[in-house]
């Protein structure tokens, strides 16, 4: 065999290795990708440090990329430091229903469980529950997705033509000093997320990978606050060695 040969012929099979690598690189990755995702964002504008008595407010999001209509079960979990910021339910919104078409609430296909949005009983009172399911609907799921779930609270929450809703805007309130941490959470306990695997299909568990975990500052008071709060307190004590 010629040299140039030989050498056409090596060029050729690193071309087809190459090609095949990325191939399945492609394949692996598309298999792994899921159709659902949930995400969580900050949506105040406070900064990465805030302070003692200001407001962390978050948004978290369900996506379905395949626009199934056969989800059941759906809960996740947003953790924070319950020694940093404390959860203020009563500033919190969230749809009653979502996943539904343009015919109403007839189509609704997920719809809020009464432990949506409250603080998991027991051991976990740094969790937040986000729950929803179709069982918790008469006719169980409807039609595929439609609009966003819409806030009755709040009509400037956007909505659109998209698989998938607004779960939750969460508020919280600085209450000591650190860094705060808030995660997004699909395997905390009580999360589960589960299809039936067709129509008439059993019920599967189903990926739902989760983003966008955040840290929020809150620094101890300033020198310059705590010199002011001494001199106000000096003369507290001046003006009362005067009256005695």
């Amino acid at each position: 065999m010629e040299p140039s040969e030989h050498k056409g012929e090596t060029q050729a099979m690193r071309q087809f290795l190459i090609s095949a690598t990325v191939a399945l690189i492609f394949l692996m990755s598309t298999s792994m990708a899921s159709a659902f995702n949930t995400n969580m964002s900050r949506i105040d504008q406070n900064g990465e440090t805030i302070a003692l008595g200001d407001t962390v407010e978050l948004q978290v999001e369900f996506f379905d990329n395949d626009e199934e209509a056969l989800i059941t079960i759906l809960s996740v979990s947003v953790l924070f430091d319950k020694e940093k910021v404390t959860y203020i339910p009563g500033a919190s919104v969230t749809p009653t229903y979502a996943l539904y078409n343009a015919g109403g609430r007839a189509n609704v296909s997920l719809a809020e469980l009464s432990t949506n949005m409250t603080i998991r009983a027991g051991e976990n009172d740094d969790q937040i529950l986000l729950d929803w399911s179709s069982n918790a609907l008469p006719n169980g799921t409807r039609d595929a997705c439609g609009n966003y779930g819409v806030y009755p609270a709040d009509p400037e929450i956007p909505s659109g033509n998209s698989c998938g809703f607004v779960m939750a805007q969460l508020v919280f309130e600085a209450i000591g000093e650190g860094d705060a941490d808030f995660i997004l959470s699909n395997n905390s306990p009580g999360n589960i997320s589960q299809r039936l695997d067709g129509p008439d299909g059993p019920l599967i568990d189903f990926p739902n990978p989760v983003s966008g975990d955040f840290t929020v500052t809150i620094p101890e008071p300033t020198s310059a606050s705590l010199s002011i709060f001494a001199l106000l307190s000096l003369a507290g004590l001046r003006l009362r060695a005067r009256r005695h």
